[in-house]
């Protein structure tokens, strides 16, 4: 009788390892446990250390920056609006700051102002060519203004960068069988 609690016990921990090994992998590279078997080893190690340098560059810069702060904060919310504002005045004080510009295009996509959207996106950008989020959002854009050529060939791109991201996949499958 007594066993029984014991398989129960050791089958719980199994499950919360392979649970908290998932969340926390998850947490620090940004993929999913399935996907990473796919990737080889040294592609893994790249992403976590950008991750870590994307971690540690937010931080600095909301540490230094009272704006971009303040401008984070009411994005997390949601308040677009208001974070627009701020995300303005922090461009003010760091204007070679790439990751404001995207939040910016971010910000226009969600209200619909896509001529604004793909000068922030475009901006963002020339700033830092190698970050594939910004060609799909750029892409989007492109495609929600009518110019599917524009929008297929910044897909394309994003998937240059990351080319075992799957929405990206989908997203150039859909642009391509899309008449021009």
């Amino acid at each position: 009788m007594i066993i029984y609690p014991i398989i129960i016990l050791g089958l719980l921990l199994i499950v919360f390892g392979v649970v908290w090994r998932r969340a926390y992998y998850v947490g620090i590279v940004g993929i999913p446990v399935e996907e990473r078997t796919h990737l080889d080893t040294e592609k893994l190690l790249s992403l976590l250390k950008r991750k870590k340098q994307d971690d540690a560059e937010i931080e600095i810069q909301q540490n230094t920056d009272p704006n971009l702060k303040k401008a984070e904060d009411l994005f997390r919310k949601r308040q677009f609006i208001s974070a627009e504002k701020w995300y303005l005045e922090a461009i003010k004080t760091d204007p070679r700051n790439d990751k404001i510009y995207a939040r910016l295009g971010i910000i226009y996509i969600k209200q619909k102002n896509y001529s604004d959207a793909r000068e922030a996106f475009e901006e963002s950008i020339k700033i830092n060519p190698s970050v594939a989020s910004r060609y799909f959002n750029l892409s989007f854009v492109y495609n929600a203004e009518g110019d599917k050529k524009s929008g297929l060939a910044n897909a394309k791109k994003a998937l240059k960068y990351e080319s075992r991201n799957r929405k990206y996949r989908r997203w150039v499958d859909e642009l391509k069988s899309k008449p021009f």
